[in-house]
Formats: structure tokens, sequence, C-alpha cells
């Protein structure tokens, strides 16, 4: 009777720290998202690959609502995605060079020509971006 009652500690205590881990692992990425979306650094587009850039300003509602999936496709998944803070006035000049009319606004390059173009929060969609279908 004894060695089941300790099995079953162990599968509880295993069960704890596995959920205590998982927490910590969402808390964590949150705050890499949160980093991430309020950076305002001055970016150049890099044009020598096939590659997803992500046009948003860190005060939109709609940015914040995808900003965590881009995140997760670039840091998880490995695409290749740049982000462009377009509250940072030294990259407003994207603005016009890519015809920006609203944000998020999601452009795939290959080797600096845009194949693909989605302003939206639509998930299939930007997925259909990232891939430059």
């Amino acid at each position: 009777m004894q060695p089941k009652k300790e099995t079953n500690v162990k599968i509880i205590a295993v069960s704890c720290a596995m959920i205590f881990l998982l927490f910590i692992g969402v808390i964590g990425f949150n705050q890499h998202v949160n980093h991430e979306l309020n950076q305002k650094n001055i970016v150049k587009i890099k044009t020598n690959d096939d590659s997803t850039v992500l046009f948003y300003r860190d005060d939109c509602k709609s940015c914040r609502s995808i900003f965590s999936y881009a995140v997760m496709k670039k840091d998880l998944f490995r695409k290749n995605i740049q982000f462009v803070n377009t509250n940072q006035p030294q990259n407003r000049h994207y603005i016009t060079e890519y015809k920006l009319t609203k944000v998020p606004t999601f452009i795939h390059l290959k080797y600096g020509k845009q194949v693909e173009k989605y302003t939206g929060t639509n998930i299939e969609k930007i997925d259909q971006v990232i891939r430059g279908d």
C-alpha cells in the first residue's frame, strides 16, 4: 500500500514542476514580446535574402494583437521576420517607400522585390505572406 502512495506523490510533484516551468516560460515569452514591441531602433531592412517585414506602431491595438504571433513565428519557427516600428521617426521613410497606409502591414521580400503584402490581423493571410505564396 505504501509504494502506491509514494508514486502518487511523485506524479503530483512532477506535474506541479511541469506546470510551474510552463508558467515561467509563458511569463518569459510575454516579457520578450513586450521588449520587442517597444523597441524603437532605427531599422535598415535587409534586402539580400528572402524575408518578411512587419511594419507596426507600438501604440496600435491591432498591431499588439498579432505581435506575439509574429515573434513566435520568428523565434520558435525560425522565420526571417524583421520588425519596423514606424513610431521611430527615422523609420518613417518606409511609409512612402513601401506605400504604407495602415498598420500592421506584412510585406514579403525576395531579394528586395515585394512578392506579397497584407495589412490586417487575419492569421491565415499573415502566414501566407510569411511563406511568400
